[in-house]
């Protein structure tokens, strides 16, 4: 995989690191905080990327939050989102650390979520 996307990929998740440590509550709700970047010129079929991480906002989950991947690949009016962690405000903290795991994972989920908007392209009704 191109090692320009893996360098942006880190960069993203340590920044998204620092914004959780300091923005994500351990308790009740919060703004989404995210990472999001431009990689048109890495011609891998999407515009940008967004690494982010929002509350669960179901009540019988609770504090619980989600690590998500999403992609777009503007100007087409169809994007992607794929979780890639799962926990309370630790857990994620926890995944963000683990960077070369994180990072893997990423890397394998990219290619997916440019396929899926392709296929919303060629076929926007299902």
């Amino acid at each position: 995989m191109n090692q320009e996307l893996k360098a942006l990929l880190e960069k993203m998740v340590l920044s998204l690191q620092k914004q959780v440590e300091e923005k994500v509550p351990e308790k009740g709700g919060f703004p989404v905080v995210y990472e999001r970047e431009e990689v048109t010129d890495l011609h891998i079929g999407l515009s940008h990327i967004i690494l982010k991480v929002t509350a669960t906002g179901v009540p019988a989950v609770g504090d619980e939050r989600y690590l998500e991947l999403a992609a777009v690949n503007y100007p087409c009016p169809y994007g992607a989102e794929s979780v890639v962690g799962f926990g309370y405000t630790q857990d994620i903290i926890a995944c963000l650390q683990d960077k070369e795991t994180l990072i893997e994972k990423l890397l394998q989920k990219v290619p997916k979520l440019a396929d899926d908007i392709d296929y919303e392209e060629r076929h926007p009704y299902g």
